[in-house]
């Protein structure tokens, strides 16, 4: 009786080992997607744009943050929202994600750096755009207890074309052309 009960176990311990390597074959090729996946559906979920910001510096004065907003730019591309009606919506969304992430700072003041990868060339050899190069696209500025308080009047100004007081804006790049 033992030596069954053992036999059956090991049994299934082969069959769930044999699963789990499937399963880990399976998941190696889908890995990339379902976390694409995720983190657009987390940022769709919270409010927040897409594109993943980081905190590069932060001192007792300022906290500096970097926003790699090339999803939300495709985005803008794909739905043909460039020029300046683009621009107007890239600099709304940058400060509600600042406004958000200013949460973690103990700073006085804030900054949010806005970044793009641009692409080149399709590749003959892979079929896909080439890299060519970051496009810094603007910088944002403000107290931080002053952009929690005015953040969701900031980014409706904004929205509309205009800076409000209390904010310091650079634009520095542009979005990309439209695409045909």
């Amino acid at each position: 009786m033992i030596k069954q009960e053992k036999l059956a176990i090991s049994g299934k311990a082969n069959r769930m080992e044999l699963l789990r390597k499937f399963a880990g074959g399976i998941l190696g090729l889908l890995l990339p997607f379902a976390i694409a996946c995720q983190v657009a559906l987390a940022a769709d979920l919270t409010g927040l744009p897409l594109g993943n910001v980081i905190e590069a510096r932060s001192n007792a004065a300022t906290t500096l943050f970097l926003w790699d907003a090339t999803p939300y730019v495709t985005s803008l591309v794909h739905d043909r929202n460039v020029g300046n009606a683009g621009l107007h919506a890239l600099e709304a969304a940058a400060v509600r994600s600042l406004a958000s992430h200013a949460r973690s700072s103990r700073a006085k003041a804030v900054t949010l750096r806005v970044l793009y990868q641009k692409t080149g060339a399709v590749s003959p050899v892979y079929g896909n755009p080439t890299f060519a190069g970051v496009e810094v696209v603007l910088s944002i500025h403000a107290d931080r207890k002053t952009l929690q308080k005015n953040a969701v009047a900031w980014e409706t100004a904004l929205a509309q074309g205009t800076v409000p007081k209390g904010l310091l804006l650079q634009v520095l790049g542009k979005l990309p052309p439209q695409s045909p």
